[in-house]
């Protein structure tokens, strides 16, 4: 900001000039920065309000989809759960959606229903029953009584995960939830529970039904015909952060035939001893029919003579045609229950049965035997709904997404219309726009624009995938572009070319590769505890002194200097290496070793951007550990760590830009059943740290920290459910930015040069606020001043680069930056038109408007503008065009005028007082603004009576050409002025391309 008391002597211009240049390009590195009283403002979220979130995808590869439910009689009307990523309603069969879930407690969802009576009751049961090591949670279930416009919450908070709800057919005050309960732990509310007075009250059903704390409920099925006739399966598991545990005692099939007052144990022709997780399915025409798929730990080898003998009950697919009263043992499949474990009986054809998993399994003879269906669409499969009027169509979801088939599978059209990525890690480029690259769960790796210059937005078509399996880290060389590194499950890492995709090279740190591999690291003393351990999400980083040095964690710290061809061990083993913890076994009925419950390994690395060769690590187990010589020696700080549990996973540390003896970490217990936030900071190399947790909200656990480039005061988190920054360092905290759904943020990133905030979802992929700049300008007196005019940031006239054309409704469209111009897709490609973002505080609202003028150097005005400010932040965008002349508007308001004439004679009736209105408007109007606010309001009105000769054009005056602008405003007798620098698109410039890596 820069404060210039009122002068017409605009020789002093240029001087100003050259003053603002040099304090905008050093001046901001050199401040002293104070915490900023940021008590002083009521309401720091509200005075901020005008930041804004962006959606920039990408859809293309969908999300894992938890439950799907439609309308029994209108397949068209179809609501579907995301995992991680909200609820989402479609009434044209998904040619659009809309979210209608954004705003409440939690984006994990587990279960949805809809009350087939009066379709406007929504049922929406949060915290996903898929139990992967990344699964989030849910705060208990909620209800909507006007078809998802408004939700409110009925109760069963510490539940967790919700598994299955079910409504009574014919009462909509009846409803059965079926809940998982609390993953990491034998803690909260788990079981079966109703309602009979619309959620208002619960019951928890356990006469005849486990309820020993450990076991709780995870299918629920009612017969259509007796609704007092009830279905239900109990499941134990529990997760550690290195091992997951599925079977029980307790575990099994249960019927009511009493509204659930009492209930009974299917046992006749099921598996005895412990039970692990089951699916069910009855049939709609014959309830009598019922199928299950059950986890059990008897579970040969198939090819064996015992997996052939269908007489040894054991883990796979169950038949009942008596109600469940005796059962016949089909068939072994069970893949990987812990995470499908769902069946389905097509409710026209009892003989046309599914079973999710890795492949969709498709049986035509109820079950016996299974053949892979459902080709053209990726794997992973969770759940269907099936249409009980149409045999060949139905709704399927998996890890990919959700599609929709009108001929039994064989051909799909498949949704990418939707955002619902769930994103692990990101990284930007430094070309011009950027890009982003970002990870996914079972999604691979992807590079899309923060900008696409298409006037219709970001499309699927600006979005590219690299390579498949689970994508976490990435990073690109700052000075060659094309070059991009990423990671995928168990630490697998890639080079590759940003064009020529495809074109990888394995760069993993092994033995081969490793010069001091064999000096450094131990022999393994058995195959079950790896002496080289990998997390599932391996970090890794590039050097900020020199991008060809990578450092890369397993629990050991490996680091090359060219580029991973070549690695070095410059650790000990940084984690607590428990035996207990790195045992390599997991999952108890049925094994699943992936690697997703590696443990003892690192999850963090950062280098100080101050000093090379000074760097902190955390690990998984709790650990933090510091070298300030490259590796040569370490020191662990982490004992120095004050009020917390011990052994918690350690989500991130941030070196900081600042002061190389201070560092931020974060921590989250989630996985040791512990729910808050925990946000340390050192500012002596880790010998003593402060809790700046401060009034984070309890729940939020905290997944990334960062501290501003510019601003030390300035930091922000992502936490389990949104997006917070604190403007003192830590001190006080607040929701930043409007417009972010409920959501887990895993990553954040701020652009170095573009001071864009970069927000990787777990749930609802990219989201970008433009433009934080003003917050890196707010000092230490900045709460005192009446009005502050920022600092502005330069200015692009962004040419359009669109594909054009019309291509109907059902596609993805990400939002541009907000300075530019998007409209919806249409047959001939346009222009874009470019704004200016001008910034400025205002401590009280002002009773008159405020004005701004913009100058030429020479001290020339070209636009003048009056502004209704708000108290607080306040963003005016410039259309960067000048305001037309006297003579223009003299023409103008004579066009406009002969309108009005024309119209009079040709309208009669109400139109007459329209029209007299509108007059008055118009006569009244002196600004550019509002003449053109009526003039296109009376062409709005009238368009069918106009001649084609009297239409008006909005009155406009000459672009704005490139160079240096004058932003001047007066506030109580003060002026006040700041520079705006205008740039063509580089495209203009580039006649080039260097795409040599």
């Amino acid at each position: 900001m820069l404060l210039f008391y009122k002068t017409k002597n605009f020789a002093l211009t240029r001087k100003i000039i050259c003053r603002v240049i040099i304090f905008t390009a050093v001046g901001l590195m050199s401040l002293s920065w104070l915490p900023v009283k940021a008590s002083e403002a009521a309401d720091v979220a509200s005075l901020l309000r005008n930041f804004t979130w962006r959606s920039i995808g990408p859809a293309n590869m969908g999300g894992r989809i938890s439950d799907i439910q439609a309308l029994d009689d209108d397949y068209r009307v179809v609501i579907v759960a995301s995992a991680s990523g909200g609820v989402w309603k479609s009434t044209n069969a998904g040619t659009t959606w809309t979210p209608i879930f954004d705003t409440y407690g939690s984006a994990s969802i587990g279960a949805i229903a809809i009350f087939q009576k009066d379709p406007n009751i929504i049922w929406v049961g949060t915290g996903e029953a898929n139990v992967r090591n990344s699964v989030s949670w849910g705060d208990g279930i909620y209800k909507s009584t006007d078809g998802g416009q408004t939700f409110v919450k009925m109760g069963l908070k510490d539940t967790h995960h919700i598994a299955k709800i079910v409504t009574h057919p014919t009462d909509p005050d009846v409803v059965y939830v079926a809940a998982q309960g609390h993953l990491w732990g034998y803690t909260g509310q788990r079981g079966l529970f109703k309602t009979t007075d619309g959620g208002k009250t619960w019951v928890k059903l356990t006469k005849g039904l486990p309820d020993d704390g450990r076991t709780g409920c995870t299918e629920i099925e009612l017969d259509p015909h007796h609704p007092d006739v009830l279905y239900c399966a109990f499941w134990e598991r529990i997760r550690y952060p290195y091992r997951f545990l599925s079977g029980g005692p307790n575990g099994g099939i249960f019927k009511s035939t009493d509204g659930g007052q009492t209930w009974r144990r299917l046992t006749e022709g099921l598996p005895r001893g412990d039970i692990g997780r089951i699916g069910l399915a009855i049939y709609r025409q014959n309830p009598q029919i019922i199928m299950a798929i059950v986890e059990h730990g008897y579970q040969p080898r198939p090819g064996t003579k015992e997996y052939e003998d269908m007489s040894k009950l054991g883990s796979g697919v169950y038949r009942s045609e008596d109600g469940g009263e005796t059962w016949t043992f089909l068939n072994r499949y069970n893949n990987r229950p812990f995470y499908y474990s769902q069946i389905y009986i097509n409710p026209l054809d009892d003989q046309l049965v599914y079973a999710m998993g890795t492949r969709a399994m498709v049986s035509t003879d109820g079950g016996r035997t299974f053949k892979e269906g459902m080709p053209g669409i990726a794997g992973d499969f969770h759940v269907m709904w099936l249409d009980p009027h149409g045999r060949d169509r139905f709704y399927v979801g998996n890890d990919k997404g959700v599609s929709l088939t009108h001929d039994q599978g064989l051909h799909f059209n498949f949704f990418d219309n939707f955002a619902i990525g769930q994103i692990y890690a990101i990284s930007v480029d430094m070309r011009d726009p950027y890009y982003v690259y970002v990870g996914l769960q079972d999604n691979g790796v992807w590079g899309g624009p923060g900008n696409s210059r298409d006037f219709n937005g970001i499309l699927n078509d600006h979005w590219f995938k690299f390579h498949s399996g689970d994508g976490f880290y990435t990073a690109i060389d700052p000075t060659n572009w094309t070059v991009v590194y990423s990671e995928s499950q168990n630490g697998r890492l890639r080079r590759n070319h940003a064009l020529f995709r495809q074109q990888s090279v394995n760069i993993t740190p092994r033995q081969e590769n490793t010069y001091n591999w064999q000096e450094v690291i131990p022999q393994p003393v058995d195959k079950d505890h790896p002496v080289v351990r990998k997390n599932w999400n391996t970090p890794f980083i590039l050097s900020p002194h020199n991008p060809h040095t990578i450092y890369y964690g397993a629990n050991y710290l490996f680091k090359s200097v060219d580029r991973g061809d070549h690695w070095r061990v410059i650790s000990p083993d940084l984690s607590t290496n428990d035996p207990k913890k790195t045992f390599r076994e997991s999952g108890g009925l049925t094994r699943d070793v992936t690697g997703a419950e590696t443990h003892c390994t690192i999850t963090t690395i950062s280098e100080s951007s101050l000093k090379a060769g000074l760097i902190w690590a955390g690990t998984d187990d709790g650990q933090i550990w510091l070298t300030r010589n490259d590796g040569q020696t370490w020191e662990k700080v982490s004992s120095n760590l004050r009020g917390i549990p011990p052994g918690l996973w350690v989500t991130r540390v941030e070196a900081s830009h600042f002061d190389e003896q201070t560092a931020y970490v974060t921590i989250d217990g989630h996985r040791s059943d512990i729910f808050q936030p925990f946000v340390f900071k050192t500012a002596d190399f880790g010998q003593s740290w402060v809790n700046i947790t401060s009034n984070l909200p309890q729940g939020h656990c905290v997944h990334v920290i960062r501290e501003d480039l510019i601003n030390p005061s300035l930091l922000f988190v992502g936490t389990e459910f949104g997006v917070f920054a604190s403007l003192d360092g830590g001190k006080n905290w607040f929701p930043f930015g409007q417009g972010l759904p409920t959501v887990a943020v895993h990553d954040l990133v701020i652009h170095p040069r573009d001071g864009d905030l970069i927000a990787g979802t777990h749930g609802r992929s990219v989201w970008i606020v433009d433009d934080i700049t003003p917050l890196q300008q707010m000092r230490g007196d900045f709460w005192e001043q009446d009005f502050v005019l920022f600092k502005n940031r330069r200015v692009t006239k962004w040419e359009a680069v669109s594909r054009g054309a019309t291509r109907g409704h059902q596609l993805f469209i990400g939002r541009n930056p907000l300075s530019m111009s998007q409209v919806p897709p249409s047959n001939s490609p346009t222009r874009i038109s470019n704004s200016a973002a001008i910034h400025f505080y205002l401590r009280e609202k002002t009773q008159q408007p405020l004005e701004l003028r913009i100058l030429k150097p020479e001290g020339r005005i070209v636009k003048q503008a009056l502004i209704e400010a708000e108290e607080g932040f306040n963003r005016y965008w410039w259309d960067l065009r000048f305001d037309p002349s006297k003579e223009e508007v003299k023409i103008f308001r004579q066009k406009v005028n002969a309108l009005f004439d024309h119209l009079r004679e040709k309208i009669k009736g109400r139109l007459v007082q329209e029209w007299e209105g509108l007059r008055q408007k118009w006569n009244k109007a002196k600004r550019v603004e509002e003449m053109n606010k009526v003039s296109e309001e009376l062409m709005r009105k009238f368009r069918y009576l106009i001649d084609r000769q009297y239409f008006v054009r909005p009155l406009q005056g000459p672009e704005a050409e490139a160079g240096t602008y004058i932003i001047e405003m007066e506030v109580k007798g003060k002026v006040f002025r700041s520079l705006l620098a205008i740039r063509e698109d580089p495209l203009k410039n580039q006649s080039i391309v260097d795409y040599d890596q």
